[in-house]
């Protein structure tokens, strides 16, 4: 990793992953589950009544208005689906509601592979398993796995093929021998994520390579499929809590790696 890159930015779907030195947003909630972790100094999370926490780790629930400042910290943060089997585990040790702290202590296993996230280059491969081994740490087990079924990955691949475009969820299901409620169950299942949201997920790929590739976010935005740059941004905004100005583009100092 060059000496200039401050920070990383793993996408699976349904998962988010990111590490980054120094990081705020402003006031937000959104769908998905936090689990915030530094490497150095506490961090501060403000609630929406106003009252300032201190955490070195700690899980969000979903829908947890909050402002993170963390300017001083060497930050790894989660995403995940609060209806996916990742947060499971998750949930049953600390519940579904509010901001629980994480002993630091259990999170000592995976430390020295989480810096490494700041150092040098991590594929893909090598980030979920850390993913996933820090899910271990803080929930009560690590995720189990599920063998993709041939006719999900063929939904996948019809996706992308229709790029700009979409295809319909009766459509897919009728092309993968499902009725439409099995399929998006199936596929939920499967994928972590609803058939809608992966189609978002792709769109925003592309996008992220267009801005990557120098281009700007109105190319960028009508040339992935959204109505226009806010349509975009908003998406962005909800997946990670941050203006997709933050991370893509050619002159940022993230690298973003869009995972299958």
């Amino acid at each position: 990793m060059e000496e200039s890159q401050i920070g990383t930015l793993f996408y699976f779907g349904a998962r988010v992953f990111l590490a980054q030195k120094g990081l705020t947003t402003d006031p937000h909630s959104h769908y998905a589950v936090s689990i915030l972790i530094s490497l150095t100094s506490k961090f501060k999370v403000i609630e929406e009544s106003g009252n300032l926490l201190d955490f070195q780790a700690v899980v969000l629930a979903p829908n947890t208005y909050h402002t993170l400042s963390a300017e001083n910290s060497d930050m790894i943060v989660l995403q995940i689906d609060p209806y996916g089997i990742d947060y499971a585990s998750v949930a049953a040790r600390f519940g579904r509601k509010g901001i629980s702290e994480i002993p630091f202590e259990n999170l000592e296993p995976v430390l020295s592979r989480c810096k490494n996230l700041f150092h040098e280059n991590i594929n893909c491969q090598a980030a979920k398993e850390l993913f996933e081994d820090i899910l271990a740490c803080v929930g009560t087990e690590k995720p189990s796995r599920v063998s993709l079924d041939p006719r999900v990955l063929s939904a996948t691949l019809r996706m992308k093929s229709a790029l700009p475009g979409s295809i319909s969820v009766p459509e897919l299901a009728k092309e993968a021998g499902f009725s439409e409620t099995r399929f998006m169950h199936v596929f939920k299942l499967q994928m972590g994520l609803p058939v809608r949201q992966y189609q978002l997920w792709l769109r925003l790929h592309e996008a992220a390579k267009l801005l990557k590739e120098g281009g700007n976010l109105t190319e960028a935005s009508h040339a992935a499929g959204f109505a226009d740059q806010a349509h975009l941004s908003r998406t962005f905004k909800r997946m990670f809590g941050v203006q997709p100005s933050k991370f893509l583009g050619a002159n940022t100092n993230v690298a973003v790696h869009f995972c299958v």
